[in-house]
């Protein structure tokens, strides 16, 4: 009887001493008592919660500071028992069931985490750490939006946006997918981000100055990469126009390959499709301007040397489709010429003031001849020996037309024409203050002295045969 009496107690001390342990405090818990605590406390690992527990375990996080919660559960919400924990913004997070391992944070500058059981059977064991967010981790200053994908990007939720430069003394304004979804804006000229979860996203992002693009009816960003080809449908109907930064995440070319007016929901009369570079912010000019045309398909492709343009769409329904293909058969293409065709080359440093103004095209076509025209708009030569070199003629012979500019006071308005297979238009220079636009357009030069012969021996001998 002894025995059976004193096994009974240890047994009964075991489960007393898993209950003693999650005793619910009633006080904030704080930095002070120290940066490191587990719940419950003075255990190591999944711990069995009793019935009937309602404990919130209050957290004061001071400014700068935020608090980190590794939780591990084994429980289940069908018998009653709830494990939540609400963050500074008092969003709740419902843990999610049977047996999970999450980490969850908060910013300053309180969170609330909360146990309530029916059943005797969950577990859960917690870590609680107060972070230090000016030491631990990088600030990043958002200049530059989400990545404009179909699927949603979850792991945005787990990064925190700060409204300010300086995150002790600013206030933490919501997760960043939040952010982004309500379209909020910074009261002050930057905000920052904070991966508290380490974790690598896919999403990119693009920071504009809301005064730049409260401008526009619409505004959005789309990414795309390399070796893609990405076609839209694109409208506006009003005064103030939509604009869509393009962004290609790991290339530095767009092929612009289609560009089609809807008539249905175009006003011909003031439809009109600009091109700048950069973003809104960068307030740059229009480089590229198209309107409605029985010839517009001319025009295209058209090669835009930037990983980055904004495209601005007045009164028009489009279909528009670009390629951002590094191969071989996309360049070929661009360098196709065909009769009426149009277009401009520019020195990639218009686009982007961080490239080079070189470049070097031939336009070449071995079965056909054509009157080339060259235009060139404007040129800067900012270096000794930078040149802007225009070729056309024969491939096969020496016999071309040649046009060498090699300053700002070169006489370069003067339009240019030349028959030949081919047209070499290259700028050499690497100073970034340098640049030069060159419009071009070609025609075909058809065959005629054959056909006029031709038509000379048809006309002679019916006038022999009649006289």
């Amino acid at each position: 009887m002894f025995v059976w009496f004193f096994f009974s107690f240890l047994i009964l001390g075991k489960f007393l001493a898993k209950v003693d342990c999650f005793v619910c405090p009633n006080y904030l818990i704080t930095p002070e008592a120290g940066p490191i605590g587990v719940i419950p406390s003075s255990r190591v690992g999944l711990s069995v919660i009793p019935a009937s527990y309602d404990c919130a375990y209050h957290f004061l996080i001071h400014p700068g500071w935020a608090l980190h919660l590794s939780i591990s559960t084994h429980y289940d919400q069908l018998l009653g028992d709830n494990i939540t924990f609400t963050d500074n913004l008092g969003v709740v997070h419902i843990l999610p069931t049977p047996k999970q391992h999450i980490d969850e944070w908060s910013s300053a500058p309180t969170a609330i985490f909360h146990i309530k059981t029916m059943s005797n059977t969950s577990q859960m064991f917690a870590i609680y750490e107060f972070v230090n967010v000016e030491k631990k981790y990088k600030q990043v200053a958002l200049n530059l939006a989400v990545k404009n994908t179909q699927d949603y990007d979850t792991l945005l939720e787990l990064i925190f946006v700060y409204d300010g430069g300086d995150v002790k003394n600013c206030q933490m304004v919501g997760r960043l997918s939040n952010f982004l979804k309500k379209k909020k804006t910074s009261s002050f000229n930057n905000i920052t981000i904070v991966n508290f979860y380490e974790v690598d996203s896919p999403s990119y992002l693009i920071g504009n100055d809301w005064s730049k693009v409260s401008v526009f009816s619409k505004y959005k960003a789309i990414l795309t990469s390399r070796n893609q080809q990405t076609t839209g449908e694109l409208f506006d109907a009003s005064d103030r126009g939509a604009a869509y930064t393009w962004i290609c995440s790991d290339c530095n070319n767009f092929y612009w390959t289609i560009l089609k007016f809807h008539k249905s929901t175009t006003t011909i009369s003031k439809a009109y499709i600009e091109l700048r570079s950069l973003s809104p912010t960068h307030n740059t000019s229009t480089l590229l301007n198209y309107s409605v045309s029985t010839t517009l398909e001319r025009n295209f492709p058209q090669l835009i040397p930037s990983r980055m343009f904004t495209m601005i769409n007045h009164h028009s329904g489009i279909a528009v489709t670009l390629d951002t293909s590094v191969t071989k058969s996309s360049t070929q293409k661009w360098l196709k010429p065909f009769d009426g065709r149009r277009g401009v080359i520019f020195s990639p440093s218009i686009w982007d003031s961080k490239t080079s103004p070189s470049f070097s095209f031939q336009f070449e076509d071995d079965d056909q001849k054509f009157m080339f025209g060259v235009n060139v708009n404007d040129v800067r030569i900012a270096t000794a020996g930078d040149s802007l070199t225009i070729k056309t003629g024969p491939t096969a012979s020496n016999n071309f037309s040649y046009k060498e500019f090699v300053s700002d006071h070169t006489e370069f308005r003067t339009r240019r024409e030349s028959k030949g297979n081919f047209m070499q238009i290259s700028y050499e220079g690497w100073d970034r203050r340098s640049m030069a636009i060159v419009s071009f357009d070609m025609k075909k030069i058809n065959c005629g002295n054959a056909y006029d012969l031709f038509r000379l021996f048809f006309f002679l001998l019916f006038w022999l045969c009649y006289k």
